[in-house]
């Protein structure tokens, strides 16, 4: 497998956000933490994009779509992270905009 290189940022993050962060990964390291919901944000983008393509080229999707679509992200385990509890012991996230959508 072929690994990417290292982008170092500097990035400002709410306080509260932080001390969430540092109690959930412990003596573990933050990066990753933070790269993984970098990538799971932009997964997020993409399918919201291509369910905006969609809609521009086919219409809104159906109470009925939704609702299909919902199941099977159900069946696979896609969990909405706004309505889901947490672990025990974790904090819940705190993801704005609308559900799946």
């Amino acid at each position: 497998m072929t690994r990417m290189g290292v982008v170092k940022r500097s990035v400002s993050v709410d306080s509260g956000v932080w001390a969430d962060l540092e109690r959930a990964v412990g003596s573990g390291q933050v990066s990753p933490v933070v790269n993984e919901a970098i990538a799971l944000y932009l997964r997020r983008e993409r399918g919201l994009a291509a369910v905006a393509s969609y809609e521009a080229e086919h219409g809104e999707l159906t109470a009925g779509e939704l609702a299909e679509a919902d199941r099977l992200l159900d069946a696979a385990g896609v969990v909405d992270l706004r309505t889901t509890p947490p672990p025990a012991g974790r904090p819940a996230a705190q993801i704005p905009g609308p559900s799946r959508r």
